[in-house]
Protein backbone atom coordinates (compact mmCIF):
# COMPACT_ATOMS: atom_id res chain seq x y z
CA UNK A 1 0.00 0.00 0.00
CA UNK A 2 1.11 3.55 -0.51
CA UNK A 3 2.63 5.30 2.61
CA UNK A 4 0.58 7.65 4.39
CA UNK A 5 0.79 11.50 4.15
CA UNK A 6 2.67 13.72 6.74
CA UNK A 7 -0.87 14.51 8.27
CA UNK A 8 -2.02 10.76 8.67
CA UNK A 9 -1.49 9.76 12.06
CA UNK A 10 0.29 6.76 12.91
CA UNK A 11 -0.35 4.55 16.36
CA UNK A 12 3.07 6.58 17.46
CA UNK A 13 1.39 10.18 17.36
CA UNK A 14 0.44 10.52 20.74
CA UNK A 15 -2.37 12.84 20.09
CA UNK A 16 -4.00 9.71 18.14
CA UNK A 17 -6.06 7.87 20.61
CA UNK A 18 -7.18 4.13 19.63
CA UNK A 19 -9.62 1.71 20.87
CA UNK A 20 -9.06 -1.68 20.15
CA UNK A 21 -12.84 -3.52 20.07
CA UNK A 22 -11.86 -7.42 19.01
CA UNK A 23 -8.86 -8.82 21.28
CA UNK A 24 -8.74 -12.47 22.16
CA UNK A 25 -8.11 -14.06 25.38
CA UNK A 26 -6.93 -17.56 25.46
CA UNK A 27 -7.57 -19.35 29.01
CA UNK A 28 -4.11 -21.15 29.39
CA UNK A 29 -5.62 -24.77 30.52
CA UNK A 30 -9.21 -24.27 29.16
CA UNK A 31 -12.14 -25.99 31.22
CA UNK A 32 -9.49 -27.09 34.33
CA UNK A 33 -8.74 -23.32 34.74
CA UNK A 34 -12.61 -22.11 35.56
CA UNK A 35 -12.75 -25.61 37.87
CA UNK A 36 -12.63 -23.10 41.13
CA UNK A 37 -15.65 -20.57 39.71
CA UNK A 38 -18.07 -23.39 39.29
CA UNK A 39 -20.04 -25.71 41.69
CA UNK A 40 -18.01 -28.75 42.64
CA UNK A 41 -20.74 -30.93 41.62
CA UNK A 42 -20.32 -29.59 38.21
CA UNK A 43 -16.20 -29.51 38.20
CA UNK A 44 -16.88 -33.89 39.02
CA UNK A 45 -18.90 -33.97 35.86
CA UNK A 46 -16.70 -32.35 33.92
CA UNK A 47 -13.55 -34.31 35.42
CA UNK A 48 -15.31 -37.10 34.47
CA UNK A 49 -15.75 -36.97 31.20
CA UNK A 50 -12.49 -35.45 30.39
CA UNK A 51 -13.90 -32.57 28.93
CA UNK A 52 -11.43 -30.05 27.07
CA UNK A 53 -11.88 -27.22 24.71
CA UNK A 54 -9.44 -25.54 22.41
CA UNK A 55 -9.11 -22.42 21.01
CA UNK A 56 -10.63 -24.04 17.80
CA UNK A 57 -12.97 -26.59 16.96
CA UNK A 58 -12.20 -27.65 13.75
CA UNK A 59 -11.80 -31.01 11.92
CA UNK A 60 -8.70 -31.65 9.90
CA UNK A 61 -9.58 -30.13 6.28
CA UNK A 62 -10.56 -27.02 8.20
CA UNK A 63 -6.82 -26.79 10.52
CA UNK A 64 -4.87 -23.52 9.39
CA UNK A 65 -2.95 -24.08 6.64
CA UNK A 66 0.33 -23.29 9.03
CA UNK A 67 -0.90 -25.10 11.41
CA UNK A 68 -2.51 -22.69 13.97
CA UNK A 69 -4.13 -19.55 13.66
CA UNK A 70 -2.35 -17.51 16.61
CA UNK A 71 0.66 -15.42 15.73
CA UNK A 72 3.85 -17.34 16.86
CA UNK A 73 5.49 -14.33 18.15
CA UNK A 74 2.91 -13.45 20.61
CA UNK A 75 3.82 -16.39 22.25
CA UNK A 76 4.49 -15.20 26.26
CA UNK A 77 7.74 -16.03 27.50
CA UNK A 78 6.03 -18.09 30.43
CA UNK A 79 5.10 -20.10 27.47
CA UNK A 80 1.10 -21.26 26.52
CA UNK A 81 -0.63 -20.04 23.35
CA UNK A 82 -0.58 -16.46 21.82
CA UNK A 83 -3.12 -14.66 23.98
CA UNK A 84 -3.02 -16.86 27.48
CA UNK A 85 -0.93 -14.04 29.49
CA UNK A 86 -2.36 -10.82 30.83
CA UNK A 87 0.56 -9.35 31.78
CA UNK A 88 2.15 -10.15 28.19
CA UNK A 89 -0.61 -9.26 26.24
CA UNK A 90 -0.70 -5.53 27.91
CA UNK A 91 2.52 -4.79 26.96
CA UNK A 92 2.71 -6.36 23.42
CA UNK A 93 -0.42 -4.90 22.07
CA UNK A 94 -1.41 -2.07 24.38
CA UNK A 95 2.15 -0.72 25.31
CA UNK A 96 3.52 -1.28 21.98
CA UNK A 97 0.64 0.04 20.14
CA UNK A 98 -0.91 3.04 22.42
CA UNK A 99 -3.82 1.80 22.35
CA UNK A 100 -5.94 3.21 24.90
CA UNK A 101 -8.80 0.17 25.60
CA UNK A 102 -8.38 -3.43 24.52
CA UNK A 103 -12.31 -5.45 24.26
CA UNK A 104 -11.59 -8.89 24.98
CA UNK A 105 -13.61 -11.84 23.34
CA UNK A 106 -13.17 -14.88 24.49
CA UNK A 107 -13.79 -17.45 21.50
CA UNK A 108 -12.98 -20.48 23.64
CA UNK A 109 -16.52 -19.72 26.24
CA UNK A 110 -18.41 -18.87 22.58
CA UNK A 111 -17.44 -22.03 21.21
CA UNK A 112 -19.04 -23.68 24.40
CA UNK A 113 -22.00 -21.72 24.15
CA UNK A 114 -23.08 -22.43 20.69
CA UNK A 115 -21.87 -25.91 19.93
CA UNK A 116 -19.64 -27.93 21.82
CA UNK A 117 -21.42 -27.71 24.88
CA UNK A 118 -25.13 -29.45 26.23
CA UNK A 119 -27.08 -26.61 27.29
CA UNK A 120 -26.81 -27.16 30.64
CA UNK A 121 -23.13 -27.33 30.45
CA UNK A 122 -22.47 -24.60 28.82
CA UNK A 123 -24.33 -22.49 31.58
CA UNK A 124 -22.20 -23.48 34.15
CA UNK A 125 -19.42 -23.21 31.49
CA UNK A 126 -20.31 -19.58 30.34
CA UNK A 127 -20.29 -18.11 34.16
CA UNK A 128 -17.36 -19.91 35.09
CA UNK A 129 -15.35 -18.33 32.14
CA UNK A 130 -16.62 -15.17 32.48
CA UNK A 131 -16.15 -15.01 36.47
CA UNK A 132 -12.34 -16.24 35.49
CA UNK A 133 -12.24 -13.85 33.17
CA UNK A 134 -12.97 -10.86 35.44
CA UNK A 135 -10.74 -12.07 38.36
CA UNK A 136 -7.88 -13.09 36.45
CA UNK A 137 -7.75 -10.17 33.29
CA UNK A 138 -9.50 -7.79 34.17
CA UNK A 139 -8.08 -6.73 37.41
CA UNK A 140 -4.61 -6.89 35.68
CA UNK A 141 -5.00 -3.39 33.62
CA UNK A 142 -8.15 -1.37 33.53
CA UNK A 143 -7.43 -0.77 29.68
CA UNK A 144 -8.79 -4.34 29.19
CA UNK A 145 -12.51 -4.04 28.77
CA UNK A 146 -14.55 -7.24 28.39
CA UNK A 147 -17.43 -8.61 26.25
CA UNK A 148 -18.63 -11.13 28.61
CA UNK A 149 -20.03 -13.94 27.02
CA UNK A 150 -23.60 -15.32 26.78
CA UNK A 151 -25.11 -19.18 26.68
CA UNK A 152 -26.48 -18.77 23.47
CA UNK A 153 -28.74 -22.32 23.35
CA UNK A 154 -31.03 -20.63 26.27
CA UNK A 155 -31.66 -17.11 26.03
CA UNK A 156 -33.23 -16.87 29.25
CA UNK A 157 -30.69 -18.12 31.18
CA UNK A 158 -28.49 -15.72 28.77
CA UNK A 159 -30.33 -12.86 30.11
CA UNK A 160 -30.05 -13.71 33.78
CA UNK A 161 -26.13 -13.84 32.87
CA UNK A 162 -26.11 -10.32 31.58
CA UNK A 163 -28.25 -9.25 34.97
CA UNK A 164 -25.68 -11.12 36.78
CA UNK A 165 -22.50 -9.03 35.88
CA UNK A 166 -23.79 -6.63 33.39
CA UNK A 167 -23.31 -3.89 35.48
CA UNK A 168 -19.20 -4.54 36.26
CA UNK A 169 -17.54 -1.29 34.87
CA UNK A 170 -15.37 -3.04 32.88
CA UNK A 171 -17.93 -4.60 30.97
CA UNK A 172 -18.52 -3.37 27.74
CA UNK A 173 -20.42 -5.68 25.32
CA UNK A 174 -22.56 -8.75 25.82
CA UNK A 175 -20.46 -11.34 22.87
CA UNK A 176 -22.89 -13.27 21.42
CA UNK A 177 -22.30 -16.91 20.07
CA UNK A 178 -24.61 -16.86 16.87
CA UNK A 179 -26.80 -20.26 16.02
CA UNK A 180 -28.36 -21.15 12.99
CA UNK A 181 -31.40 -19.13 14.12
CA UNK A 182 -31.41 -15.42 12.14
CA UNK A 183 -30.74 -12.53 14.62
CA UNK A 184 -34.34 -11.15 13.64
CA UNK A 185 -35.78 -14.23 15.23
CA UNK A 186 -37.73 -13.39 18.80
CA UNK A 187 -36.14 -16.49 20.25
CA UNK A 188 -33.22 -13.69 20.41
CA UNK A 189 -35.41 -11.05 22.02
CA UNK A 190 -35.09 -11.93 25.99
CA UNK A 191 -30.89 -11.37 25.20
CA UNK A 192 -32.22 -7.95 23.52
CA UNK A 193 -34.35 -6.47 26.18
CA UNK A 194 -31.83 -7.64 28.90
CA UNK A 195 -28.57 -5.68 26.56
CA UNK A 196 -30.89 -2.59 26.21
CA UNK A 197 -31.32 -2.46 30.08
CA UNK A 198 -27.74 -2.80 30.73
CA UNK A 199 -26.93 -0.39 28.06
CA UNK A 200 -24.54 -2.89 26.15
CA UNK A 201 -24.26 -3.76 22.68
CA UNK A 202 -24.65 -7.26 21.42
CA UNK A 203 -21.06 -8.46 19.57
CA UNK A 204 -21.10 -10.67 17.06
CA UNK A 205 -18.32 -13.01 16.43
CA UNK A 206 -17.05 -16.38 14.05
CA UNK A 207 -16.64 -18.63 16.92
CA UNK A 208 -15.03 -21.86 15.75
CA UNK A 209 -17.82 -24.25 14.79
CA UNK A 210 -19.29 -22.11 12.13
CA UNK A 211 -19.92 -24.19 8.87
CA UNK A 212 -18.51 -27.33 10.69
CA UNK A 213 -21.17 -28.40 13.27
CA UNK A 214 -24.58 -28.87 13.34
CA UNK A 215 -25.75 -25.74 15.47
CA UNK A 216 -24.32 -22.59 14.53
CA UNK A 217 -24.38 -20.87 11.29
CA UNK A 218 -23.68 -22.69 7.82
CA UNK A 219 -22.63 -21.57 4.97
CA UNK A 220 -25.28 -21.24 1.96
CA UNK A 221 -25.34 -23.72 -0.68
CA UNK A 222 -23.63 -26.24 1.61
CA UNK A 223 -20.57 -27.34 3.55
CA UNK A 224 -17.23 -26.07 2.45
CA UNK A 225 -14.33 -27.59 1.72
CA UNK A 226 -11.07 -26.23 2.95
CA UNK A 227 -9.98 -23.46 5.57
CA UNK A 228 -9.34 -20.85 2.41
CA UNK A 229 -12.82 -21.68 1.63
CA UNK A 230 -14.75 -21.58 4.75
CA UNK A 231 -12.43 -18.60 5.90
CA UNK A 232 -13.96 -16.72 2.62
CA UNK A 233 -17.53 -17.39 3.29
CA UNK A 234 -17.92 -16.74 7.09
CA UNK A 235 -19.54 -12.80 6.14
CA UNK A 236 -22.53 -14.71 4.47
CA UNK A 237 -23.62 -14.99 8.07
CA UNK A 238 -22.85 -11.24 8.92
CA UNK A 239 -24.97 -10.34 5.91
CA UNK A 240 -27.97 -12.69 6.75
CA UNK A 241 -28.07 -11.25 10.33
CA UNK A 242 -27.89 -7.30 9.03
CA UNK A 243 -31.06 -8.48 6.54
CA UNK A 244 -33.03 -10.18 9.50
CA UNK A 245 -32.65 -7.57 12.30
CA UNK A 246 -33.84 -5.18 9.62
CA UNK A 247 -36.69 -7.00 8.22
CA UNK A 248 -37.95 -8.35 11.59
CA UNK A 249 -38.34 -4.96 13.65
CA UNK A 250 -35.94 -5.46 15.98
CA UNK A 251 -34.68 -2.50 16.52
CA UNK A 252 -38.59 -1.00 16.84
CA UNK A 253 -38.93 -3.36 19.38
CA UNK A 254 -35.54 -2.75 21.03
CA UNK A 255 -35.13 0.94 20.33
CA UNK A 256 -31.90 1.53 21.75
CA UNK A 257 -30.07 -1.76 20.94
CA UNK A 258 -26.79 -1.59 19.04
CA UNK A 259 -25.11 -4.69 17.34
CA UNK A 260 -21.36 -4.65 16.20
CA UNK A 261 -20.17 -7.44 13.90
CA UNK A 262 -16.85 -8.34 14.20
CA UNK A 263 -14.68 -9.87 12.04
CA UNK A 264 -17.02 -10.66 9.02
CA UNK A 265 -15.83 -7.79 7.26
CA UNK A 266 -17.70 -4.63 6.08
CA UNK A 267 -17.32 -4.21 2.16
CA UNK A 268 -20.46 -6.31 1.39
CA UNK A 269 -22.85 -3.76 3.43
CA UNK A 270 -22.83 -1.35 0.54
CA UNK A 271 -24.17 -3.58 -1.65
CA UNK A 272 -26.87 -5.34 0.56
CA UNK A 273 -27.89 -2.10 1.75
CA UNK A 274 -28.81 -0.87 -1.73
CA UNK A 275 -30.73 -4.15 -2.36
CA UNK A 276 -32.32 -3.75 0.89
CA UNK A 277 -33.19 0.20 0.51
CA UNK A 278 -34.82 -0.75 -2.76
CA UNK A 279 -36.93 -3.79 -2.15
CA UNK A 280 -38.57 -1.96 1.42
CA UNK A 281 -39.76 1.03 -1.02
CA UNK A 282 -41.19 -1.04 -3.65
CA UNK A 283 -42.43 -3.66 -1.04
CA UNK A 284 -43.06 -1.97 2.08
CA UNK A 285 -46.46 -3.42 2.74
CA UNK A 286 -44.83 -6.38 3.61
CA UNK A 287 -43.35 -5.56 6.62
CA UNK A 288 -45.08 -2.27 8.16
CA UNK A 289 -43.20 -2.52 11.18
CA UNK A 290 -40.39 -1.22 9.27
CA UNK A 291 -41.02 2.91 9.71
CA UNK A 292 -37.80 3.91 8.09
CA UNK A 293 -35.70 3.09 5.59
CA UNK A 294 -32.66 0.26 6.51
CA UNK A 295 -30.13 2.47 5.41
CA UNK A 296 -31.30 4.42 8.87
CA UNK A 297 -31.89 1.75 11.03
CA UNK A 298 -28.26 0.31 10.02
CA UNK A 299 -26.69 3.49 10.47
CA UNK A 300 -27.95 3.95 13.73
CA UNK A 301 -28.16 0.93 15.34
CA UNK A 302 -25.08 -1.31 14.10
CA UNK A 303 -21.20 -1.35 13.24
CA UNK A 304 -18.76 -3.44 12.22
CA UNK A 305 -15.10 -3.63 12.79
CA UNK A 306 -12.40 -3.06 10.44
CA UNK A 307 -10.54 -6.42 10.53
CA UNK A 308 -10.54 -8.25 8.41
CA UNK A 309 -9.45 -5.40 5.68
CA UNK A 310 -10.22 -6.12 2.34
CA UNK A 311 -8.13 -4.93 0.11
CA UNK A 312 -8.10 -3.98 -3.03
CA UNK A 313 -5.27 -3.41 -5.56
CA UNK A 314 -5.58 0.28 -5.37
CA UNK A 315 -5.77 1.73 -2.54
CA UNK A 316 -7.94 4.42 -3.27
CA UNK A 317 -10.38 2.62 -4.20
CA UNK A 318 -11.24 1.08 -0.76
CA UNK A 319 -10.86 4.83 0.41
CA UNK A 320 -13.71 5.60 -1.60
CA UNK A 321 -15.71 2.67 -0.91
CA UNK A 322 -15.34 3.40 3.00
CA UNK A 323 -16.74 6.79 2.33
CA UNK A 324 -19.56 5.58 0.47
CA UNK A 325 -20.25 3.43 3.23
CA UNK A 326 -20.21 6.22 5.71
CA UNK A 327 -17.40 7.02 8.65
CA UNK A 328 -19.64 5.70 11.53
CA UNK A 329 -19.94 2.25 10.22
CA UNK A 330 -16.80 1.46 11.28
CA UNK A 331 -14.83 0.59 14.78
CA UNK A 332 -10.94 -0.54 14.39
CA UNK A 333 -9.76 -3.70 15.20
CA UNK A 334 -6.87 -5.74 15.54
CA UNK A 335 -8.32 -9.69 16.03
CA UNK A 336 -4.73 -9.59 17.90
CA UNK A 337 -3.20 -12.52 18.26
CA UNK A 338 -4.52 -14.21 15.27
CA UNK A 339 -2.31 -14.41 12.06
CA UNK A 340 -3.88 -12.08 10.02
CA UNK A 341 -4.17 -9.28 12.28
CA UNK A 342 -4.22 -5.72 11.47
CA UNK A 343 -1.89 -3.37 13.60
CA UNK A 344 -2.95 0.10 14.20
CA UNK A 345 0.11 2.18 12.49
CA UNK A 346 -0.78 -0.25 9.19
CA UNK A 347 -4.79 0.21 8.72
CA UNK A 348 -6.43 2.67 6.97
CA UNK A 349 -3.45 5.49 6.41
CA UNK A 350 -4.76 6.38 3.15
CA UNK A 351 -7.80 8.30 4.99
CA UNK A 352 -8.12 12.04 6.22
CA UNK A 353 -7.02 12.56 9.86
CA UNK A 354 -10.43 13.44 11.34
CA UNK A 355 -12.64 10.61 10.25
CA UNK A 356 -9.83 7.97 10.48
CA UNK A 357 -9.56 8.94 14.27
CA UNK A 358 -13.40 8.04 14.35
CA UNK A 359 -13.15 5.37 13.44
CA UNK A 360 -9.76 3.82 15.66
CA UNK A 361 -11.94 6.50 18.62
CA UNK A 362 -14.90 7.79 18.56
CA UNK A 363 -17.18 5.24 17.13
CA UNK A 364 -16.07 2.92 19.75
CA UNK A 365 -16.89 5.54 22.54
CA UNK A 366 -20.52 5.59 21.36
CA UNK A 367 -21.01 1.82 20.27
CA UNK A 368 -18.89 0.29 23.61
CA UNK A 369 -20.72 1.06 27.29
CA UNK A 370 -17.47 3.24 27.99
CA UNK A 371 -17.32 4.50 31.48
Amino acid sequence: MDMPEKSVPSSQDTAFKVVDCDVHPYVKDGISSVFPYMPDAWKQRFLRKRATVGAEARSLKYLHPNGQVNREDARPPCGGVSGSDPHFLVQDLLVKNRIEHAVLNCLQTGALCSTLAGTDESIVLCAAFNDYLIDQWLKVDNRLKFAMSVPSQDPQAAAAEIRRIGKHPQIVAISLPLLNILMGNRYWWPIYEAAQEMQLPILVHVTGPDSIFYGPPIAAGGIPDSYVERYVTLNQAGESSVNSLVFSGVFEKFPNLKVIFVEYGFLWLLPLLWRMDRTWRQLRHEVPWVKKSPVEYVHKHIRFSTQPIDEPEDPKDLDKLIDLMGYDQLCFSTDYPHWDNDMPGQSLRGLPKAERQKIFWGNALTTFRMR
